[in-house]
């Protein structure tokens, strides 16, 4: 289809993302309602079966249709038995482009292969604020040419795969004190400084070809908008101003979730659509149809938005997703995605990247001996931990550490070697995820002053290890997943040396590079 044969609803359908879960998700599409469908869809039967559904879902969209889901840590929630790699930050003590744009490629093939063309990652924010309660480890790091380098290699890993990048947050999310999620975060930095620095892995990125969607920050800055309150989304400043004409971005620009509540408490469902095209964004993720396209399409009639400025967004949509071969054929394999999703050279990928990312902050009497007495110690079953210390010492006594602290002090008191889990995630619509569990950092600290050897596993937020008392190991993995757990216990018993290094500054104690 063609724009110029193209009905006024029509192109408004090219600007709404939908969701797979919808009941009318099907019947939208068919009638040219969306443009793209959002969806996790982990939970069905097999890879085949996405695919299988990806091609249904085409065959009756008029135009062909951009998917999306989530892959910040890989396709593991968007995709059966999809890969799981650690979270973001971990590639970033890597230091490694080449494992970032590995990254990249895993996320991409998996992706495409079940009919994914708009691939979610990366995370290009700058991680500034140590408090951020919604970036933290999604972020490579907290320096910007670190965050640059290895951003833009994941990116032009997408882009070699014909995919649609999801860079978020832009202009940058890195230095919120609150999660957009729960309310609206201001940003009150100076221009030149968020040039430098938030803006820095776009100016890495756009000029080298490696970026071609982005996605908004609903995020409040001062020094670029003059009206007070206005979001980053909605802010024709930003979006065109500093994105596109200041940047030079010719891509899409994709909203964030409209139903977060920096939006949705501060705007109708129908003015924040209308505002987010006149600021020069393209796709909306919506949280509804009706009342962004009856807004939209009463602006477009009243003048309010011109049919040049709606012509131009859906152009770039179409030349997106030509770009990524769906007007040529938007059906895949379902035999083919079996075989990508989640193979062994996938798994490999991610288990390097967990393994070159450990960081030991302090060392003293590794490896530990399988033949001691080990007690581990973590929270609400975090079972991982307990069975992948089996692996080499099978008599390891587990305690959780909420339910069981008077048990394991006793035990701890007469062990050869103490290891205590602090696992801590991003979790959206939380700003108290990230922080670390009081009650567990004391009874780390109480289980240090046995003298037994200890071991603090920083599993997720690495910013806790200032946090901690002086044990005889401190180690950071910046995420809690399978791949993570078993790379630090691994690092304990002598498997390989660690080479991680921290992308972040910790604390005056803990600088940006530590790392034994």
């Amino acid at each position: 289809m063609q724009i110029t044969t193209m009905t006024l609803e029509q192109k408004v359908g090219q600007l709404i993302c939908g969701r797979f879960g919808w009941d009318t998700a099907e019947r939208d599409l068919a009638e040219g309602r969306v443009g793209s469908l959002y969806g996790v869809l982990g939970d069905m039967e097999s890879p085949a079966a996405v695919a299988e559904l990806c091609n249904h879902l085409q065959s009756i969209a008029p135009v062909p249709a951009l998917f999306v889901g989530e892959q910040e840590q890989g396709s593991h929630r968007m995709l059966p038995r999809g890969t799981e790699f650690p979270a973001y930050m971990a590639t970033g003590a890597t230091r490694s482009p080449e494992l970032a744009y590995e990254f990249g490629r895993v996320c991409a093939v998996e992706a495409r292969a079940c009919g994914f063309a708009w691939v979610s990652c990366p995370t290009v924010d700058v991680n500034i604020e140590p408090s951020n309660p919604i970036i933290n480890t999604r972020a490579l790091g907290d320096d910007p040419a670190l965050v640059s380098e290895l951003g833009t290699a994941t990116c032009r890993a997408i882009v070699d795969q014909r995919g649609l990048t999801c860079v978020c947050h832009a202009p940058g999310h890195g230095a919120t004190t609150c999660d957009s999620h729960l309310r609206m975060p201001t940003v009150d930095r100076s221009a030149e400084d968020m040039w430098e620095v938030e803006l820095a892995p776009y100016r890495a990125a756009i000029p080298a070809g490696a970026m071609n969607l982005i996605m908004t920050a609903h995020v409040y800055y001062p020094a670029w908008e003059p009206e007070p309150g206005l979001p980053a989304t909605l802010s024709r400043s930003v979006m065109t101003g500093i994105m596109r004409d200041k940047l030079g971005f010719s891509g899409v620009i994709a909203t964030d979730g409209m139903s977060m509540k920096a939006i949705f408490d501060n705007f109708s469902v129908g003015e924040a659509a209308v505002r987010a095209l006149e600021a020069g964004c393209d796709i909306q993720l919506s949280p509804e149809i009706e009342e962004p396209t009856r807004a939209i399409i009463e602006a477009i009639e009243t003048g309010r938005i011109s049919m040049g400025w709606l012509d131009a967004a859906v152009g770039r949509i179409l030349e997106a997703k030509r770009f990524a071969g769906l007007l040529d054929s938007a059906v895949v394999d379902p035999a083919a995605a079996e075989q990508v999703v989640g193979c062994d050279e996938h798994r490999a990928i991610a288990r390097e990247i967990a393994r070159r990312a450990v960081t030991l902050l302090r060392t003293e009497g590794l490896p530990l001996s399988p033949a001691g007495r080990v007690v581990v110690v973590a929270t609400g079953g975090d079972e991982r931990l307990l069975s992948s210390v089996r692996r080499y010492c099978p008599s390891a006594e587990g305690f959780d550490a909420l339910t069981q602290a008077a048990e394991a002090l006793a035990v701890a008191a007469t062990a050869d070697g103490i290891i205590v889990g602090l696992a801590t995630s991003v979790r959206g619509y939380n700003e108290e995820s990230i922080r670390g569990d009081e009650a567990l950092i004391g009874l780390a600290a109480q289980l240090v002053a046995t003298g037994r050897h200890t071991s603090l596993l920083v599993l997720g937020n690495p910013y806790i290890a200032a946090q901690v008392p002086d044990a005889a190991v401190c180690m950071c993995t910046y995420s809690d997943c399978d791949v993570s757990t078993d790379a630090a216990v691994d690092a304990l018993f002598g498997e390989f040396a660690p080479t991680g290094r921290l992308p972040v500054r910790v604390s005056q104690r803990y600088p940006f590079g530590s790392g034994v």
